[in-house]
This record gives structure tokens, sequence and C-alpha cells, in this order.
């Protein structure tokens, strides 16, 4: 979208405002996600808290058993109710709502809200080494389907709620609304509207405002006064703690899909019982180490009050490490958010300790904050979020430049690395279970792609490409070396552009095209190519093969008629 489009759309868009419903149902979905995250967060409390306690007056004998049995039992329930009454809340649910945006999968159901809600109190207010953060965000997105479906919307308006619901549950979760609306546009909806961010930050504003007036005005963690100033000779160390938790994030990343394919290969273990296999191992250690149980509120807000020994810290963070990915790969209604910022606060805490202890003036507690957005932005490859939302908790402008630069440090090392984002990476390798991404899964993009495809060399002149555009009338037109090895893409707004700026039309089309195609293999399944689609927001993708060469173009329309005629 040019310029002049955008101010045209977007001062429409505000004269709409006055005689839409779209306020009314902004605040009626950050409303009802507020709620909803506000009963979540206070039940695990209460769970979690009511079992410590009543377990903690028992001998450490009776404890042996007692406290294992319980969070198997949690993780048991947790089980049942997920994969008997509604497989698609397993896990984070962050994943299931990107899909759910995308038009894959069956969407959200009021009975998915309160599977989610119950699998979650039951799994990780026992114990499981889980986060609810992600679970919060499937309940707001399910409060902003239940709005659609009163107001009768569908499609992009429809889309527009269940997206706002998300971010209003981040918005109540960490009392940061402006990091609510941008974890939606970064993570979950990759694309820009003027209507989007309007809905989008009435929810999450509406859903703070409501978590405040009930918990009051504080943030997700007890923050200490910084009153640590950032010297320039001390900026190495938010570089070094970038590249230490952009590769200690990868390795999270990977830790998590090695213990999914160990619990794959659990055969003798239904699925439904393999919950209670996370929440006795759980339960065995965390009467040893209750620091690594539930989603680590309570431990961060001690290590942040300077109560951990540097021995300690260290043995909590590998627990930790351990076992979030193990019970988050069994299947429990659960996330990572919460583990991964703990994670990144024990590890900043950690390394700022080692920096003490060799004689350099620092202040542990800065560092923990910012090895939480680093950490983040390592696992969920969302840099802007993380420095918002890190932001946000403690509301000093005079650390900002350190935790940017150390989340941008992290989140390039995890891109050098090779780590895709951890919510895309699991929609690939757990995937929906919906009888449209199963049609999907099943059939090749070689099956439907268009092989006729008109081919531009990277020395044709925008003038005859232009020619060409005007009679052929296609979207797209792949662009090829002389070796016919594909180098870019072209379209008919580049041409358009080119002439708006005065480019010479004699010029090689080489010069304007997109040198970074979006592009998938002939044996990739077109579910893989429908969730590039719609998450890069265009409109085509080139078919090559694995020597570069031009296979074809697969479209909406080729996956849209496909899907038409294989459903009655």
């Amino acid at each position: 979208m040019n310029a002049p489009d955008f101010f045209y759309k977007t001062k429409g868009f505000f004269k709409e405002i006055a005689r839409s419903e779209i306020v009314l149902q902004a605040v009626l979905v950050g409303l009802i996600s507020g709620i909803l995250v506000i009963l979540f967060k206070e039940s695990i409390s209460w769970l979690f808290d009511f079992i410590q306690f009543k377990t903690g007056v028992f001998p450490f004998s009776y404890r042996l058993l007692l406290f294992p049995l319980i969070t198997t039992l949690g993780g048991l329930v947790a089980g049942i109710l997920v994969f008997k009454i509604a497989p698609e809340t397993r896990g984070s649910g962050i994943p299931y709502v990107k899909l759910t945006l995308a038009r894959i999968g069956r969407g959200t159901r009021l009975r998915s809200i309160a599977v989610k809600f119950f699998a979650g109190v039951a799994g990780i207010g026992t114990g499981l080494s889980l986060g609810r953060e992600g679970p919060s965000v499937q309940l707001g997105a399910g409060s902003g389907a239940l709005v659609a479906k009163i107001f009768r919307m569908k499609g992009t308006n429809q889309d527009k709620l269940i997206a706002s619901g998300a971010g209003a549950a981040i918005a109540a979760t960490f009392n940061a609304p402006i990091a609510g609306a941008i974890f939606v546009l970064e993570e979950l909806i990759q694309k820009f509207s003027p209507a989007l961010l309007f809905s989008v930050l009435v929810s999450t504003v509406s859903a703070a405002g409501i978590a405040r007036y009930f918990l009051g005005d504080n943030p997700s963690f007890v923050i200490p006064q910084l009153s640590f100033f950032v010297r320039i000779e001390d900026i190495w160390v938010f570089i070094l703690l970038g590249v230490v938790a952009g590769v200690v994030g990868v390795c999270f990343c990977k830790m998590i899909f090695f213990n999914i394919t160990l619990f794959e290969k659990m055969t003798v273990i239904p699925q439904w019982g393999k919950p209670a296999v996370a929440g006795f191992f759980v339960g065995v250690f965390g009467l040893f180490l209750p620091y690594i149980l539930g989603s680590g509120n309570l431990a961060v807000d001690m290590l942040l009050a300077g109560k951990f020994g540097f021995l300690l810290i260290l043995i909590i963070f590998v627990g930790k490490f351990v076992a979030t990915p193990f019970c988050f790969a069994s299947g429990a209604a659960g996330g990572i958010f919460l583990p991964t910022l703990m994670l990144g606060a024990f590890l900043g805490y950690f390394l700022s300790s080692l920096c003490i202890f060799c004689g350099i003036e620092l202040n542990p507690a800065v560092f923990a904050l910012v090895g939480m957005g680093a950490f983040l932005a390592a696992v969920a490859r969302t840099p802007i979020t993380a420095v918002v939302m890190v932001f946000e908790m403690t509301g000093d402008y005079n650390h900002i430049l350190p935790i940017m630069l150390s989340v941008a440090i992290s989140d390039l090392v995890a891109e050098k690395l090779g780590s895709a984002p951890i919510y895309t990476s699991l929609i690939f390798r757990q995937g929906p279970k919906s009888r449209e991404a199963a049609m999907l899964s099943e059939v090749k993009v070689e099956k439907i792609m268009s092989r006729e495809v008109e081919q531009f060399s990277h020395s044709m002149s925008i003038e005859e490409a232009f020619e060409i555009m005007q009679k052929t009338h296609h979207g797209a037109y792949p662009v090829v070396s002389d070796k016919k090895k594909l180098t870019g893409i072209i379209t008919f707004d580049d041409i358009e552009d080119a002439f708006l700026q005065g480019i010479s039309h004699d010029e090689n089309v080489e010069k304007i095209m997109n040198p970074n195609p979006v592009t998938v293999y002939p044996d990739e399944d077109i579910y893989r190519a429908s969730y590039l689609l719609h998450t890069t927001d265009t409109e085509w993708l080139v078919v090559e093969e694995r020597d570069k060469r031009v296979a074809g173009i697969i479209t909406r329309y080729d996956i849209n008629k496909f899907l038409e005629e294989k459903t009655p």
C-alpha cells in the first residue's frame, strides 16, 4: 500500500468510527478477555498456593508420596480434558490462534474456552512447569470469537475481534496494553490496517483497565527500584548477554522438539496419559527444587529481590530449562511464554553475577529484566514485543537502549543459527487436526500448481515487461537468470511504482524486482503453502525446484478451488 492509499483509507476509516459498532465490540472483547484472564490467573494461583500450603504441613516422608501423586493427578485430569474433549487446546494455544486467523482449522469453539480454562488450572495449578500466558491468549481469542458470533460477524471482521481478544489477554496478564497490541501485529497477524490497530488498542486498554481495577496497578512481576544507570563502558556486557541469550534460546527450542519426539515414541502410553507422566516427573523434582513448579512468577520475584545465591540461580535455571520442555511436550494445556521470561531473567542475573565476581560494578536486577526480553526474542522471534513488554513492566526510559541492543543481538543470533519462531515451528511440527488441514496436508503442491508460467529474464527491460503484463494479466511473474535459475519476482505494482519514481523504462527488471520471493517446493504439502500465503500477506507463491528452477506458481485461488472441489 503506497502512502496516498494509506492516507485515504485511514481517513475513511476514522470517519466510519462514529457510526459503527467497532468501539462497542472492541471494548466488549477487552472486558470479557480481561475477566476471563483474571479468573484463570487467580484460579491457578489459589490452587497452587493451596496445594503448597496443605502439603507443606506434612513431614517430608509423607510429601515424597503425596506431592508427586497430586501433580500426576493434575496432569491426568488435564490430559483427559484436552485429548478426550477438545484436542485443539493442547499446549500453548498461540499456534492454534495463528491458524484460526489464517482460516486454517476448525476455528474457536465455546467448548475450547471451557476446556482450556479448566485443563490449564488443573495442570499449571498442581505444579506443571508451564505458563498461563499462552492459554490466556487462546481464551482471549475465544472471547473475540464469541463477540463476533453475537454480532454475526464473519471473515475479516471476525478475525479482527479474535486478534483483539488475543492482544487483550496479553495486556491483562502483564498489565502491558501496548505490548499486547504489538504482539498481535508482530506474531499473530503480521500485517497492518488502521481498523485492526484501532480495535486491538481499544481491546488491550479495556482489558488492562479491568485487570487494574480488580488486581491493582501492579506488573506481572515485583520490579525493584532500579537506580543503576548504564555506563558506556558497560555496553559490552549487554552485547554479551544478547549473544548468550540467542544461543541458549535456540538450545531451548531444540530441547522442546527433542522432548516432543521423545513423547511421540511413548506409544504404549495413550495421548491423554502423557501429561500425567510429566506431572509425576515434575512432582518428584519439585520436592527438591520447588522453584521450577508452575509458571515461575514467584521465583522471578525472589530473584529480583536478591533472595538466591549464585549456585542456586544456576541450579534453578537448569531445572526450569529441563522441566518446561518436558511438560510442554506432553500435550498439557500450558505455554512457554512466562517460563521463557523466567529463564531469561535467571540467565541475565547469572551473567551479571559473574561480571560482579570479576570486579565489574553492575545491577543484576537490570540484567535480569534485559535478559527476559533477549531470551523471549530468541525463542519467539518477536523483538519489538520483547522490547515494549520489558519497558512497560519497568516504566524506565533509562534502560530502553540496552534492552533494544540485547534484544536485537539475540534475535540476530537466533536467525543466524537457523532457528525459526517457536510458534511457527510448532504449527508445522504438531499441526492442526481439522478436516480442511488434513486434506491440505495430504496433497502436494505440484498437484494443483499452475505449470504454464510466464518467466521474465533478469535482463528484460521494464518497458517490455509492462507490455507482456498488459497482454497476459497475471498477478506476478518469476524473474530468472541466464541459467533459468530463480532470482526474484515482479508484479504490476512494482512496474507502476517504477513509473511513478521516474525510473527509466529501459532499465532491467532486475532493478525493481523483489529479490526474496516467498517460495515452496513441488513436493511440499498444500498446507504449508496455505500457511505461507496467509502469514506473508501475499497472493501467490513461486514453486521452485531444489536447483532453483521455476516449476510453477500456486495462488490462494488454487487452494480455495481445491477445497471447494473436495468439500461436499
